[in-house]
């Protein structure tokens, strides 16, 4: 079994995997709006600080040459509010109407009643000083009207009547970042939802390549949802609990292999976040550790096997090279786990000479072969080598065998 060398492919120039963040294109944008709004459009949605997506764009009317209106999914409690923002194509100099959702309807930022301002400074500000030539505009409106419906959700939590809710409110309500709502179900029943910011990830430190634009900064979250008694003595139970992560860290770091520490009996959130965070951030310096664990593998990889003809080299996750046993010519694609080395690599078999009855590739997985996590990379490298090795004759039946039963 020989490997070539001939594929010119420079690991240090692989491609690198973008970070997600779930951006809208300003390609779909540009041309349904007037150029004054789509450029208010598109300098929200890329230069947030947090994580705005638009949905509907529309014509009010449809004799309309331009659409005019669009839904803004605006980010609250690790959730979104849906707000409706109303602009005129034939004026579009003009400053939009936001349309707030019909269950927030005592959120009302932007009334005037007669001659009495009651509309926020900062807003009104932004909209008397309204100039479509400023494309930032619509952002600083959005972001401070976003402010402003948080704090409204919290003075909706602080008047809660219940005295649990209003415990943990007060001892947690100085955390940088910290989020609430009140939820109402369809029952009448009430939740109480907190965000609480746990740990903010700084990949540019430690991924090669890595860029991040700055607005969107990763962070670990709890979600923290307390039942409302509505007045009684609450049931001294757990809430519930969850860690969300957004996907841009997913391939270095999954919030669902965290467990959670326990919440015993008279646990408060005050004391249950520090455990929290110290636990998480255990696990995140392991999972920065196995980044460079991979970078390793893949680098004793290319001395073994030869540069590879694709490679994920941000994360260091995906590597696949080319194998030749005589003239049978087939890939190898090495999947790494987060967890490496803990977890083996998956080694996918690919065939470039047999294929089934769609024309796709006839492929084996394979997940048990020699490994340790204790041997360092030259030696991981070495016995699955030998594996592959022992192993090419048997896939190369297998695909045979395949190919017999397609007949």
């Amino acid at each position: 079994c020989s490997v070539p060398l001939f594929c010119s492919f420079d690991f240090g120039s692989v491609r690198t995997l973008s970070p997600s963040l779930a951006m809208d294109s300003s390609q779909e944008i540009a041309g349904q709006l007037p150029p004054l709004i789509a450029a208010q459009l598109d300098y929200l949605l890329n230069r947030s600080p947090v994580q705005i997506r638009v949905e509907s764009i529309r014509k009010g009317d449809s004799t309309s040459r331009y659409a005019d209106r669009f839904l803004l999914l605006v980010p609250c409690c690790l959730d979104y509010v849906k707000w409706d923002v109303v602009f005129n194509w034939e004026y579009p100099w003009l400053a939009p109407d936001i349309i707030f959702s019909a269950d927030d309807e005592n959120f009302q930022p932007l009334t005037l009643m007669g001659d009495h301002q009651v509309m926020p400074q900062n807003v009104w500000s932004i909209l008397r000083d309204w100039s479509a030539k400023d494309a930032s505009r619509l952002l600083c409106l959005i972001i401070e009207l976003r402010n402003l419906y948080l704090q409204y959700q919290c003075k909706l939590v602080e008047e809660v009547d219940d005295p649990r809710v209003r415990f943990e409110t007060g001892t947690i309500s100085g955390l940088q970042g910290l989020e609430m709502c009140l939820i109402t179900g369809v029952d009448k029943s009430q939740e109480v939802k907190f965000a609480v910011p746990l740990l903010m990830m700084d990949l540019s430190q430690l991924m090669r390549g890595y860029s991040s634009s700055g607005t969107h900064q990763p962070i670990i979250y709890l979600q923290v949802i307390f039942p409302v008694w509505r007045g009684k003595t609450s049931v001294p139970t757990a809430p519930q609990l969850k860690l969300f992560a957004p996907p841009s860290i997913k391939e270095v770091f999954d919030v669902e292999d965290v467990k959670l520490p326990v919440w015993p009996d008279g646990m408060c959130l005050a004391e249950y976040i520090p455990t929290l965070k110290d636990t998480l951030r255990r696990q995140v310096n392991d999972a920065y550790s196995s980044v460079t664990l991979r970078r390793n593998f893949i680098e004793a990889l290319i001395l073994q096997f030869g540069r590879p003809i694709e490679a994920e080299a941000m994360f260091c996750r995906r590597v696949s090279v080319l194998i030749s046993s005589g003239a049978f010519v087939f890939l190898v694609h090495f999947s790494l786990p987060i967890q490496f080395p803990k977890q083996q690599p998956s080694l996918t078999f690919q065939s470039s000479q047999h294929f089934d009855t769609l024309g796709k590739p006839i492929n084996r997985v394979y997940k048990e072969y020699p490994w340790s996590p204790r041997w360092d990379s030259t030696q991981m490298v070495q016995r699955i080598f030998d594996f592959v090795v022992e192993e090419c004759n048997n896939f190369k039946k297998y695909c045979n065998d395949t190919l017999q039963h397609y007949r």
